[in-house]
């Protein structure tokens, strides 16, 4: 039986001594992929595989050349095929000559000629030009003149002058496609202006490289300076202030509420046993709709009872810290100060008492701790060899502690063997099928904590031990990657630690 391998055999640059290729009487079908070897004992020969049960015979001499280009499909040409380079009609000629030569020749289309100033071209899909007729004589002087009456001047243009189109101040010209010649206004160059200004004037802007009118009137008042008088805004708002710092500066309605909100102020009594603001019709809790309350506004209890779910007593105080709409508030909205405290019962919180009796200590500073019991040293009892052993009184207060060495034999332990094989079983061993005719490699996680681990591969068909690429890549996983993609459930893979 051979030895199967499903991944690649690398022999790091050593010889392969003493080997026979797979003798063969005719040639194997059904193969996948390329490049497998055999030797046929029927023509002594060897053959190698190019794919889809196609074998090739290894000879010494030239056995086949690709013939390629700039687009199409490349061609494999064989011992003694003829591979035949094309022109095109019309446009190119080849020609086979001596030795070994191919000459490729483009056709001509028209007549060597000159053409004066030719005004059309005519071109063919190549770039060869086909047709070409002749024009009229280019213009090669103009003359140039302004509109001032009696003309200012006339000047004659001819070929390598340079016409410049001056401007006066305010103005300016700009040479464009195609021949343009544009003027604009140049403000800027325009002098200040010293005389006092009215409603009527208007503003000459400059809007990013635009040139425009503009009424006073359109122009918003930050854009300009100070006000010389009182200033109206004609009722809109001031927007974006910042907050006051100086005794003259404008509050903002930020700065305004920071400085109301907060502020405790007396609204009256509160009867616990009602829920209502004393002496009124009001309700202050759940009972009924509760009035709206302001952050501040602070109410004394005059009666006891509760408030909300709250029990409160005669001088208890209720401030309000979550402003509130009428029937919407809640016991989170207020906070209470609790001013009359009780002793505690076991329904009531209040003061507490701690009687010595029951084994605690109280000192002068108020300070209450459990009793130090004689005899019992403060340690941590029990480790890998000994277990912690205790005595407790009926308030369940350790009295006493000792340690006791482990001692237990394999007698007193239920199936210690068969335990035992199960532990070694499932912590140092796993085993399990792998293959699912797409996945390639695959990884399994084995979780045995550690890279020392055995891995073994079973075809699960014949049982034979197979042979693939292995990496340990963590302590608690390994890949496989073998040539051909294993099928579902194809293989079980056995991984021990050691």
């Amino acid at each position: 039986m051979a030895i199967k391998y499903l991944s690649n055999i690398n022999l790091d640059n050593n010889e392969l001594k003493s080997f026979i290729v797979d003798n063969q009487s005719s040639n194997p079908t059904g193969l996948a992929g390329e490049g497998q070897l055999i030797y046929r004992t029927d023509t002594n020969e060897l053959y190698y595989h190019t794919g889809s049960n196609t074998w090739v015979a290894i000879s010494s001499g030239m056995v086949t050349w690709i013939l390629s280009a700039d687009s199409g499909t490349n061609q494999t040409i064989n011992n003694g095929e003829i591979a035949t380079i094309n022109g095109e009609s019309g446009f190119i000629t080849t020609t086979v000559g001596a030795t070994r030569k191919v000459e490729i020749t483009m056709d001509d289309q028209i007549t060597a000629a000159t053409v004066a100033h030719p005004v059309s071209i005519q071109f063919n899909k190549k770039g060869q030009i086909i047709a070409a007729s002749a024009g009229s004589t280019p213009i090669t002087s103009f003359t140039i003149s302004d509109t001032v009456t009696p003309a200012a001047g006339t000047q004659t243009v001819v070929n390598g002058n340079t016409i410049t189109f001056a401007h006066n101040t305010g103005l300016t010209s700009v040479v464009s496609a195609t021949d343009t010649v544009t003027y604009n206004l140049k403000l800027d160059d325009l002098p200040d202006m010293t005389q006092t200004w009215v409603g009527a004037d208007e503003f000459i802007v400059l809007d990013g490289t635009d040139q425009k009118r503009k009424a006073s009137s359109e122009i918003p008042i930050n854009l300009l300076g100070s006000p010389a008088a009182n200033l109206d805004i004609n009722t809109n708002k001031l927007i974006n202030v910042t907050n006051p710092t100086d005794a003259q500066d404008a509050a903002t309605k930020a700065y305004v509420d920071a400085a109301v909100t907060g502020l405790l102020e007396f609204k009256g009594g509160f009867d616990g046993s009602t829920g209502k603001v004393a002496g009124t019709t009001d309700f202050l809790d759940s009972r009924g709709t509760q009035i709206a309350c302001a952050v501040g506004d602070t109410y004394v209890v005059t009666v006891d009872g509760t408030f909300y779910t709250e029990t409160v007593a005669v001088g208890d105080t209720l401030i309000c810290q979550t402003a509130t709409a009428a029937g919407a508030g809640a016991l989170t909205d207020w906070i209470t100060v609790q001013n009359n405290i009780g002793i505690a019962t076991a329904t009531t919180p209040g003061i507490a008492s701690f009687p010595t009796a029951g084994g605690t200590t109280v000192t002068a500073a108020g300070a209450v701790s459990i009793k130090t019991q004689s005899g019992l040293t403060a340690a941590t009892y029990g480790d890998a060899n000994t277990v912690g052993t205790f005595t407790v009184d009926g308030k369940g207060i350790i009295t006493g502690a000792a340690d006791v060495d482990i001692a237990i034999t394999a007698s007193q332990v239920t199936d210690f063997c068969t335990e035992v094989q199960t532990c070694v079983g499932t912590n140092l061993n796993y085993a399990v099928d792998i293959g699912d005719g797409s996945t390639n490699p695959i990884i399994v996680t084995h979780n045995l904590g550690t890279l020392d681990v055995i891995v073994q591969l079973v075809l699960k068909s014949t049982g034979e031990t197979i042979y693939a690429d292995t990496v340990r890549n963590s302590t608690t996983q390994v890949t496989i990657t073998t040539t051909t993609t294993l099928t579902s459930a194809e293989a079980r893979i056995l991984v021990t630690a050691v």
